[in-house]
């Protein structure tokens, strides 16, 4: 089977690749993916909202039921786990920099979409253009 990409093509992906790669966005997701995982902490509370999840789970599958009050005590620790999760400062600094590189990402996937077809790809998302056509 032939290579898909020519010389040329490979060429200009490893150039836009160094961009993206010297890009303070691609740093920052960096950091913060080596932050989340070294965060004793958040991995703990984590682990634990698997854990739960896992609980729940079982419960509402398993041929004996452990009554309402447990389920909802699971839930609501759940509940309070995602809590401290998503508010960890930790976890809220992952996220900036996921959004913020996703973002560049799109960008980037758009703009080559417009460049071979000519036409912004369309996001389903009609206030952002007026309609499909």
């Amino acid at each position: 089977m032939a290579e898909p990409l020519t010389p040329e093509m490979k060429e200009l992906v490893a150039s836009l690749g160094a961009l993206v790669k010297a890009d303070p966005r691609n740093e920052a997701i960096k950091r913060a993916i080596d932050d989340y995982e070294r965060c004793e902490e958040l991995n703990a509370m984590i682990a634990e909202y698997n854990a739960q999840q896992n609980l729940l789970a079982d419960a509402y599958a398993g041929d004996s039921d452990p009554g309402e009050e447990f389920k909802q005590a699971v839930q609501d620790r759940i509940d309070a786990l995602y809590d401290s999760i998503t508010a960890h400062p930790v976890y809220e600094a992952y996220m900036e920099a996921k959004n913020a590189f996703d973002a560049l990402t799109n960008c980037i996937i758009s703009e080559l979409q417009f460049a071979i077809t000519g036409q912004k790809p369309c996001s389903r998302d009609c206030a952002s253009c007026g309609g499909c056509r």
